[in-house]
């Protein structure tokens, strides 16, 4: 039986665990298999790792043990005589598990353990905060972000000197929604608003206002006026009536009415669903009984969602509730508070993969390689390149001039990168960018190519650098070759050789048999009447030495049919159930549509050879391990083993 690559691979990774190719010169050598030498101190890491592991009664001995490491070892090296490991597959496949493997290599550890610790103390709390925003336009110089910044500085002294946020947030804040909400935001917790935002409002204390924060949409001032312990979050059901904050009196009247009977209905423990079902105009709920999805603070409109906090326990459904949207009955399905860090670790971690958080993370991680690897820059090459940069790169047309551009710009590992360097990216990277100044586009572009260099460079020295990931690498390239290799020599093998498999069950079709088997007769009749007749020539056919199929011929004529099959099953068959009990071995008639039913007991057997089709499955399985056997005993005849006595007898000393 064939089984999946992963599941193989991951059979492989464990039985492989911590095996590295390369050999400890101060290790004793434990075996050589072909050509290939296999040092002690390899097969003891493996050993120990995989009964550490193993359950009590799957330990096995050091010789056990080894006999199994020569024959993975035996496929690896047949793998790579085949040339497996050189197809684009294999590489490709390689390729993405290592790409896997190097994350967690390729990141601040301290810094996402930072992140998550932050986020989860942050989701723990609700701020409720009002802004101004001060927009910044794409195309903004350097001096007009700085002029911007210094409104905005003098936007918060006028705050600072008594003129209330308020006013000021309607005449300032370029923020569309400040005409009907003056700037305030509501309650809100992590995850829910950008990342610099999110941090400058739960550092900044409660009554204060926040300095100028910068973030994509401009500079923000952040007036924190609560903060309070999290709600957590709620599932509710909810049935509406929609009608608008504007619309005309009558029409409210209408819906309020409405919203009142509906309410009373509730009262009354008529069933909330269906009543939602019946009455509800918000058609995404309605048909799911009103249920909505789980939610928390900051997702739903503010009379919606302190009216849903407010419900205490499940069941309990609130007096109609006026939003923008119209009037709603909302009933407590469910409250969820926090979990603790534990729990919430996979989804935390998960938000932060999709946050502005990464960011900080990559910068982090950067910042810590270039220390590692002294790196240094001349900013003054970098000016070079930028005063030859003329306004064809903004039609992604700018190609770089003729002149002397070899001066270093950067450099770290030993590794130089010049100014011809870094205009060579700057051609192949060329597109049509945003009007933006075209020192600003140069300094992003630099930065973002310095960044991919190192990243690069450090991805690429992964082995070396870490011993451990060499040979989690190794394992795979092993496993993904022992499961491509199996595959190719027993799995599919197998499964495609028809000659050689029918063959194998055919030299030992005597261990395929059955255990107790029925063999019978199924009589069907074309009526019941007709079913009653041969119902006693059944019970008679034997002393009279009459044939099954001479009562189906006899009884055939005109409309009257009979059929009869012969078979066999297990005693477990539905079409026998009970038949120990029958009278003279046939049963009851039955019938089944317009056809009437009779079996006949012919006989009971045990250990009949059972046909090839319906031994299929275990003859492949057993000619898979067949083959598997017969290659392995190919393979030592192939690359002879042999095996240091005394290094042997050590480590079963040790172990």
């Amino acid at each position: 039986m064939k089984i999946s690559r992963l599941l193989y691979t991951l059979v492989a990774l464990a039985f492989t665990a911590l095996c590295a190719n390369a050999q400890d010169s101060s290790s004793d050598v434990l075996l050589t298999i072909g050509k290939q030498k296999v040092t002690r101190a390899e097969f003891e890491r493996i050993y120990s790792k995989n009964n550490q592991i193993a359950s009590q009664s799957d330990k096995k001995s050091v010789g056990d043990y080894l006999d199994l490491f020569i024959n993975y070892k035996l496929k690896v090296i047949e793998a790579q005589q085949q040339k497996l490991d050189t197809s684009a597959s294999f590489k490709e496949e390689l390729k993405g598990y290592r790409a896997q493997l190097a994350q967690p290599y390729m990141s601040d550890t301290e810094m996402n353990e930072a992140l998550v610790k932050e986020a989860y103390e942050r989701l723990k709390k609700e701020v409720s905060a009002s802004h101004i925003l001060i927009a910044i336009p794409e195309n903004a110089t350097s001096a007009d972000t700085l002029a911007l910044y210094n409104k905005a500085l003098a936007i918060r002294q006028r705050i600072v000197d008594g003129e209330t946020f308020e006013e000021i947030a309607r005449a300032t804040s370029d923020d569309p929604s400040v005409r009907r909400n003056n700037g305030y935001l509501g309650y809100f917790t992590a995850f829910q608003m950008v990342y610099p935002f999110e941090s400058a409002a739960f550092n900044t204390p409660k009554g204060q206002l926040s300095m100028p924060v910068r973030t994509n949409f401009g500079y923000h001032l952040i007036k924190v006026h609560d903060v309070r312990p999290a709600q957590g979050q709620v599932r509710v059901a909810h049935i509406m009536v929609a009608v608008p904050h504007d619309a005309p009196q009558e029409k409210q009247t209408e819906a309020r009415a409405k919203i009142d009977a509906i309410y009373k209905s509730v009262l009354n423990n008529e069933d909330f669903a269906e009543l939602a079902k019946a009455n509800s105009d918000d058609p995404g709920s309605a048909q799911n009984g009103g249920e909505l999805p789980l939610f928390g603070t900051g997702r739903m409109v503010p009379e919606f969602e302190a009216a849903a906090f407010a419900l205490k326990n499940p069941g309990e459904v609130t007096a109609p509730v006026r939003t923008a949207f119209g009037f709603h009955i909302i009933k407590l399905i469910e409250r969820k508070s926090v979990g603790t860090l534990q729990d919430m670790m996979p989804e935390i971690k998960s938000k932060i993969g999709r946050d502005g958080r990464t960011s900080r993370s990559k910068s982090s991680f950067i910042n810590k390689l270039k220390a590692e690897y002294q790196f240094t820059q001349d900013t003054l090459a970098l000016e070079m390149v930028i005063s030859s940069i003329d306004s064809s790169f903004y039609q992604g047309k700018w190609r770089a001039p003729m002149g002397n551009y070899s001066k270093p710009l950067y450099s770290f590992a030993n590794k130089v990168f010049t100014q011809h360097d870094f205009m060579t990216f700057l051609e192949a990277s060329s597109s049509r960018p945003p009007k933006r100044p075209i020192r600003d586009l140069v300094f992003y572009a630099y930065n973002e190519w310095v960044n991919r260099t190192i990243l690069a460079y450090e991805d690429a020295n992964l082995e070396k650098k870490y011993p451990e990931f060499d040979a989690l690498v190794k394992e795979y390239h092993d496993g993904i070759l022992l499961f491509d290799i199996t595959d190719r020599e027993v799995w599919s093998k197998a499964m495609t050789d028809t000659v050689g498999l029918e063959q194998f069950y055919a030299n030992n079709s005597s261990k395929y048999t059955w255990g107790k088997r029925v063999h019978y007769f199924v009589y069907t009749a074309s009526s019941q009447k007709l079913a009653q007749k041969i119902y006693t020539q059944i019970a008679k056919r034997k002393q009279k030495g009459v044939e099954p199929k001479s009562i189906a011929s006899k009884n055939s004529k005109g409309e009257n049919r009979v059929t009869v099959v012969h078979t066999s099953g297990n005693t477990d068959e539905p079409s026998i159930q009970g038949y120990t009990n029958w009278a003279n071995g046939i049963s009851p008639i039955s019938q089944v549509g317009d056809q009437f039913i009779i079996v006949e007991i012919e006989k009971e057997t045990f250990g009949d050879t059972m046909p090839f089709a319906d031994a299929r499955g275990q003859v492949v399985a057993d000619y898979q391990q067949y083959l598997e056997t017969e290659w392995v005993k190919g393979l030592r005849a192939k690359y002879p083993v042999v095996i240091n006595q005394e290094v042997l007898k050590a480590l079963e000393n040790k172990f």
